[in-house]
C-alpha cells in the first residue's frame, strides 16, 4: 500500500471518544415556527386645507371597490393553495399507508444489521486511510473547502442573514418586502416537503443508500493503496455523510464508531438546523445539500408519529405563512398596478373628470356656505 509521509509520533486512531452526531429520536415537542409582519406603510400625508369653503366632496370613488376586489383576489388564492396542499397531503397519506406495510420491524432489524456492519467497515477503512494519508484534513482545507467558501459567499451574497429591514416608504419598498418574505418561505416550505416526501418510502429509500454506500466501501478498499489522496473526498464527502444520514438515533446500542472529528471541517459551511420531530428541515449545510434529505433508521412503531409530526408542527405552518405570504404579495402588487394606471391614464382623461366635476352655475358670494347646502355655490376664500 501507497504511504504518505506522517507527522512524528503520528499513530493510527482508536475508536473515538466522541462519536459523530446521529439523527434524533422522532418526537414531536416543537414550537411553532417563528413568523413574519410586514413593515406599517403609512398612508400619505394629506395634502393641506384649502382656504375656501367646499361644498362635500362625493361619496366613495372607485378605490373602496379595488380594495374589495384585491382582498378577494387574496381570499380565491388562498382557497385555491389549499387545494393544492389538500391534494399534495392526500398523496403523502397514501404513501405512507405503503411504506408502513413495507418498513416492518423485519425489514428495519435487516437494514439495523446492514448499518452496523457497514459502520464497522467505515471506521476501519477511515482509520486505514488517515494514516496513510495524514494531511487528509489539509486536502480537504486546501482543496475542497475553497469550493465550498466560494459558494457559501454566493449564498451570503444573495440572502445575507435572512434579515428583511423594517421601514418601508412607499408601495415599491413594500412589494419588495413581500417578494423577499416569499422567496424566503418558498424555500423553507421546500425543504420540509422535500424531507416528507424522503420519507414516504424509508424501507426501499434505506436499503439503497445501504448498497450503495457498500458499492462505494469497496471501491475504497480496492483504491487505498493505490490512489489514497483522491479517496479523500469519496470518504469523507460521500460516504460518511450518507451513512450518518441513515443512522438510526444514538443510544448505548446504536452508535456509530466514526469519530466526530471526521464530520468536522470546512468551518464556513454552516446550517440552521431544526430538528424538532426528528428529520431536519432547517436550513442545510452545502455539504448536506450533496446528498439530499434522507429517510433514517427509526422504531417502525414511531413511522407514523413522525410523519404526523412534520405535516402538523412543520408543513401546515409552512403552507400556512408562504399562502399568506403570496396573497399579501398580491394585494400589493394590484394596488401598485391600480395606482401607476391611474397615473398613466390621467392626462388622457384629466380634462373632462376636472370639467364634469365643475357644476353649470356656481354662485360666489362672500359669507360661506354650510358643508351640507345644497346649492352649488363656492364661497370665497377667508381673508
Amino acid at each position: 500500500m501507497m504511504e504518505y509521509p506522517r507527522k512524528p509520533g503520528h499513530d493510527c486512531p482508536p475508536l473515538p471518544d466522541c462519536p459523530a452526531d446521529q439523527p434524533r429520536d422522532p418526537k414531536c415537542d416543537c414550537e411553532k415556527p417563528p413568523t413574519t409582519k410586514p413593515p406599517v406603510l403609512n398612508p400619505p400625508p394629506p395634502c393641506p386645507p384649502s382656504d375656501c369653503t367646499c361644498p362635500t366632496e362625493p361619496g366613495p370613488t372607485s378605490t373602496c371597490l379595488d380594495r374589495l376586489v384585491e382582498a378577494r383576489s387574496g381570499l380565491i388564492a388562498r382557497a385555491e393553495k389549499a387545494k393544492i396542499y389538500v391534494a399534495e397531503i392526500q398523496v403523502i397519506q397514501t404513501k405512507a399507508k405503503a411504506a408502513s406495510l413495507t418498513y416492518t420491524r423485519d425489514a428495519y432489524d435487516k437494514l439495523l444489521k446492514l448499518w452496523k456492519d457497514e459502520d464497522r467497515d467505515i471506521a476501519d477503512l477511515i482509520r486505514r486511510l488517515v494514516c496513510a494519508v495524514p494531511c487528509w484534513e489539509c486536502i480537504l482545507e486546501c482543496y475542497v473547502c475553497p469550493l465550498l467558501n466560494d459558494l457559501y459567499a454566493s449564498l451570503q451574497w444573495l440572502y445575507g442573514d435572512r434579515t428583511l429591514y423594517t421601514d418601508v416608504h412607499n408601495l415599491y419598498d413594500l412589494q419588495y418586502w413581500l417578494q423577499r418574505d416569499v422567496d424566503t418561505k418558498t424555500r423553507t416550505f421546500a425543504r420540509v416537503r422535500e424531507v416528507l416526501t424522503a420519507w414516504t418510502d424509508p424501507a426501499k429509500t434505506i436499503q439503497a443508500n445501504l448498497q450503495a454506500n457498500a458499492l462505494l466501501l469497496a471501491n475504497a478498499n480496492k483504491t487505498l493503496g493505490t490512489d489514497a489522496a483522491k479517496l479523500v473526498y469519496d470518504v469523507f464527502f460521500r460516504l460518511v455523510p450518507m451513512h450518518l444520514a441513515i443512522a438510526p438515533p444514538v443510544s448505548a446500542e446504536n452508535t456509530t464508531r466514526i469519530a466526530k472529528e471526521y464530520t468536522e471541517f470546512c468551518e464556513c459551511d454552516s446550517g440552521k438546523p431544526d430538528d424538532c420531530c426528528g428529520p431536519d428541515v432547517g436550513e442545510r449545510t452545502l455539504r448536506q445539500q450533496l446528498i439530499g434529505p434522507q429517510p433514517y433508521l427509526i422504531d417502525p412503531c414511531e413511522y407514523y408519529k413522525l410523519i404526523c409530526c412534520l405535516v402538523e408542527k412543520r408543513y401546515h405552518p409552512a403552507q400556512d405563512a408562504l399562502t399568506e405570504a403570496q396573497a399579501a404579495l398580491q394585494i400589493t402588487s394590484d394596488e401598485i398596478t391600480r395606482r401607476r394606471g391611474q397615473l398613466d391614464a390621467y392626462s388622457k382623461t384629466f380634462d373632462s373628470d376636472a370639467k364634469g366635476r365643475i357644476p353649470s352655475s356656481v354662485v360666489c358670494c362672500d359669507e360661506q356656505l354650510p358643508a351640507n347646502d345644497s346649492n352649488p355655490s363656492v364661497g370665497r376664500r377667508s381673508a
